[in-house]
């Protein structure tokens, strides 16, 4: 007999580290956290390929677009839960994840 193993969406697994407030640790963070998002198929989110649906009149598209808030939300809680306060203090007025990530991308990178 098999035991399922319960999976999370709104915790990273625990070999995600946080991200360096300096980025000493940019290049291995950005893999294991890229890697973590794309188990929980929220990538989409960072990279932008999944825009937010436009307003709408009709019942699917008003479920699209709160599945879609859903999942932004969640990408953003993932986000701020591996990065230091005074980054997330940066990009908090940012739109969207998408346009957060490309931010501490190129912070992170540049360092």
């Amino acid at each position: 007999m098999s035991t399922a193993v319960p999976v999370t969406t709104d915790t990273l697994s625990l070999n995600v580290p946080k991200l360096d407030i300096k980025g000493t640790n940019w290049a291995i963070f950005s893999l294991h956290f890229q890697v973590a998002v794309e188990s929980k198929e929220l990538w989409k989110y960072f990279d932008g390929s999944c825009p937010r649906p436009t307003l709408s009149i009709t019942a699917t598209e008003t479920t699209a677009l709160e599945k879609w808030k859903k999942n932004e939300n969640l990408a953003k809680h993932l986000l701020t839960q591996q990065i230091p306060d005074s980054t997330a203090l940066c990009i908090q007025n940012l739109p969207d994840v998408a346009s957060m990530w490309g931010e501490i991308v190129c912070e992170y990178t540049e360092k």
